[in-house]
């Protein structure tokens, strides 16, 4: 499990520096995008690294490609499962939104990638409402990923 949980941590941290580097980096736009993309793809990856860490806890060694394959197949499912599966089920959800923006970022007609719309000298452009808050995402998760780690540690 240490491998699991060493690379979920890893991920973690790929994503915080991604999301440092797209911070300080607005032009060429392209690579603003990029850098945002991997934040997110890494993310993404350290859910899915997490989910192995749980799979292992129940004694299941097979790879798993999401939330609901391990549901189906783990044979003891845990309360960070049914935490997770709850999350991943409710619509408004933090971990429901990260997991369709990571689907989206693949696909062609994906609204994350508009062109920018012309801002006037002199106007503060506001956050746009289809842009990912993936700083927002990678805070939740790292924060559920601790709870959920420490509390197996007192139990």
């Amino acid at each position: 499990m240490a491998s699991w949980l060493s690379f979920t941590n890893h991920k973690l941290y790929q994503c915080r520096l991604l999301l440092q580097q797209a911070d300080t980096t607005t032009q060429p736009l392209a690579l603003h995008e990029a850098l945002q993309d991997s934040a997110l793809y890494a993310l993404r990856d350290a859910y899915l690294s997490y989910l192995h860490e749980l799979a292992e806890l129940a004694t299941y060694r097979q790879p798993v490609s999401g939330l609901a394959q391990l549901l189906a197949d783990t044979p003891l499912i845990t309360g960070e499962m049914k935490e997770l599966e709850y999350l991943e089920n409710d619509s408004f959800s933090w971990l429901k939104a990260m997991l369709n923006a990571a689907e989206a970022v693949g696909q062609a007609d994906s609204k994350s990638h508009s062109q920018p719309q012309a801002v006037r000298p002199g106007m503060i452009q506001l956050h746009q409402e289809n842009q990912p808050d993936i700083s927002a995402w990678l805070g939740q998760l790292t924060q559920l990923i601790d709870l959920q780690r420490e509390n197996r540690q007192e139990s």
